[in-house]
């Protein structure tokens, strides 16, 4: 049965090539169909086994879904698909393809001068793999702390997280890339601590002036806790297209849905000023805090410095975000 399986997801993949172009059907080996295949069943599993026991409240994790660099935060977080070489394969390990490389940097935010955000990333590609590293640090302010509804605090504290993402992607036809990264995170509040691994899984492709990308991250943690609170890190579900606009920018529309929480949908256009400079706005609907967000971006020979901001609700404010990266252009 199982071969049965195999030869008729072959045949869907084959014909949905030829569909595509068929004066250029896509010739697909052994290895990849059983490598679809797994992707597929892969996927298939998360989604279900995750969203019968994820979390059915917002998990302390959720700093895991912050943006990575100011490009992304600009445009709403819309990047699944690629094609922001400071990403590192933040929204999706695949698309490190589109991004390009080599490219090297860091990006700092703060939200009202209570929690900053900074991190390091580098990326490459090599013939038909690609890899990416990130560093990512979040630090509080104080913190109080109180047993009662007293005018001041027992106490105050702080609250750190940091994590490290190894990404590593496969180009396997023309048009499809397939990427995974493993995160190693530590996090700190007040006295308590705790340590997990998850992971991100993910696919790319490409059609003329068309990007899309899937992905699944956070995935596959075991049960973490705080002192007596025990929680699994935020699983989210990503889906995204990009589409260049003739040679005036880029538009990109994303999908996210957090396990057990309500989706919301990342829309973002960046447009080119000359060869030195770019505009970005992202949109939001449906996003519990953030709405409106905007930036620039500029390119002095190989170095960018990229500038968002975003008007955050529920008392939040302003948060802004500056990624200052060396990425030199293909030669």
């Amino acid at each position: 049965p199982l071969k049965k399986i195999e030869r008729i997801y072959f045949d869907i993949i084959l014909h949905i090539g030829t569909i595509i172009d068929y004066t250029n059907p896509i010739l697909l080996t052994e290895f990849d169909m059983k490598l679809y295949f797994f992707l597929l069943i892969l996927l298939a599993v998360s989604v279900n086994g995750q969203t019968l026991y994820g979390n059915a409240v917002l998990p302390p994790g959720a700093f895991l879904w912050l943006t990575g660099d100011a490009a992304s935060e600009a445009l709403g977080g819309a990047s699944t698909a690629g094609g922001d070489r400071t990403s590192s394969g933040w929204a999706n390990p695949a698309a490190i393809f589109h991004d390009g490389g080599p490219t090297a940097g860091a990006t700092y935010s703060y939200v009202r001068d209570k929690t900053s955000n900074s991190g390091l990333f580098a990326n490459g590609i090599y013939g038909k793999w690609g890899g990416a590293i990130r560093l990512f640090l979040i630090d509080t302010g104080d913190i109080e702390a109180r047993s009662g509804p007293t005018a001041e605090p027992d106490y105050t504290f702080t609250a750190h997280q940091l994590y490290m993402q190894l990404t590593a992607a496969r180009r396997i036809t023309d048009f499809l890339d397939l990427g995974v990264s493993a995160k190693w995170i530590h996090e700190k509040i007040d006295q308590y601590d705790r340590d997990g691994w998850v992971f991100d899984f993910g696919a790319a492709g490409n059609y003329r002036m068309l990007r899309a990308g899937i992905s699944v991250k956070n995935w596959g943690s075991r049960e973490v806790y705080f002192d007596e609170y025990r929680e699994n890190y935020p699983i989210t579900y990503r889906a995204g297209i990009a589409a260049e606009i003739l040679d005036y920018g880029v538009f990109k529309a994303d999908w996210v849905k957090p396990d057990r929480l309500g989706g919301h949908v990342a829309i973002g256009t960046e447009g080119y000023i000359g060869n030195h400079a770019v505009l970005r706005i992202g949109y939001t609907p449906g996003h519990d805090t953030r709405n409106i967000s905007g930036g620039i971006g500029v390119r002095l020979s190989d170095i960018n410095l990229d500038y968002a901001i975003v008007n955050y609700s529920e008392n939040l404010g302003m948060s802004h975000q500056v990624t200052l990266s060396y990425a030199p252009e293909s030669r």
